[in-house]
């Protein structure tokens, strides 16, 4: 019985890690990638060469070891076993700190073909002027994480990026200046509010339907503010009438209660009470100088006490 307890507890624990680990790279997201790299980011060999950047947008920290990342778009093709795909990928290999990424932190691969370089360099190239594909996949090779698709007008230096990682929010891929392109860090929104902006005043140009969105928002919380207040003046006004209701139907029911006077000892007492409160208040003590004085004084009884002696022994 034993024995199969023990198998059992393994099972459950690896299922549940398992499952941790497939949620923990839900996580990861492509944010940023830039396919002619011209005057931008080098790698640690002074480098230029098509970059992608990888944010993980969760709250605690996860490894991306392990994953694939690959920019051959037939690895959709559902009929392809785990490795025929796996053999078209480019894995992210394990033992380097730099793929276990901090929340809401980014880590950039390097596609340039040369993954002999190091952990942060693909099997694969980017090429410009042509559409460019880039997925992630599980440890499985059949589970993709993410992927991304890069449209061949992208100029040099430009970088393809992403807007928007909640997972109710659809994303937004901006086409960016070399001005925004942010490896390594968050991406800079400036660029969809400049958007939003434009977009905007084309639809309104004279500013009519601002002007009334804004009094729209004045009224609607004025008129909030005097229902609320409405409402608070009723209940305190119903409230008041059972306070005033309650003490008139008590007394034509219940009949007062006589006055019951103080006994002389009761007064007796509480008069030695407050006396004694206000001695030890006003502190009504004696002062004591603290100095003792020793004052002779004379006595006949030794004179007469030397007499007797003398006349005893004659």
């Amino acid at each position: 019985m034993k024995p199969f307890i023990k198998t059992a507890s393994v099972l459950i624990l690896l299922l549940v890690a398992t499952i941790g680990r497939g949620q923990g790279l839900d996580n990861f997201k492509i944010s940023e990638v830039v396919v002619n790299n011209q005057s931008g980011l080098i790698d640690e060999y002074g480098e230029r060469s098509a970059w992608i950047e990888i944010t993980n947008t969760s709250w605690s920290t996860t490894n991306l070891s392990g994953c694939y990342i690959t920019s051959d778009p037939s690895v959709l093709d559902e009929s392809l076993t785990a490795p025929q795909r796996i053999a078209k990928m480019c894995l992210i290999s394990k033992g380097d700190a730099r793929t276990s990424i901090a929340p809401k932190n980014q880590v950039v691969f390097f596609a340039d073909g040369k993954q002999h370089l190091g952990t942060l360099h693909t099997n694969f190239t980017l090429t410009p002027g042509q559409e460019n594909f880039v997925a992630l996949f599980e440890g499985n090779g059949v589970k993709m994480i993410d992927c991304v698709t890069i449209p061949a007008t992208l100029e040099a230096d430009h970088s393809w990026s992403r807007f928007g990682f909640g997972k109710k929010v659809e994303p937004v891929w901006k086409d960016c200046p070399p001005n925004l392109v942010t490896p390594n860090s968050a991406n800079d929104n400036t660029v969809v509010k400049q958007d939003k902006v434009k977009e905007w005043k084309e639809k309104d140009p004279h500013g009519v339907a601002m002007s009334i969105l804004g009094m729209g928002i004045v009224l609607g919380g004025l008129v909030l503010l005097w229902f609320f207040f409405s409402l608070f003046g009723a209940v305190f006004r119903r409230s008041e009438k059972k306070a005033e209701a309650v003490p008139a139907a008590s007394a034509s029911e219940a009949p007062a209660k006589e006055a019951v006077a103080p006994k002389a000892d009761d007064i007796t007492t509480i008069m030695s009470v407050i006396a004694m409160a206000l001695y030890e208040e006003l502190d009504a003590h004696d002062e004591e100088s603290g100095v003792i004085t020793i004052v002779p004084t004379h006595s006949h009884w030794g004179f007469h006490e030397l007499e007797m002696v003398e006349h005893i022994h004659n």
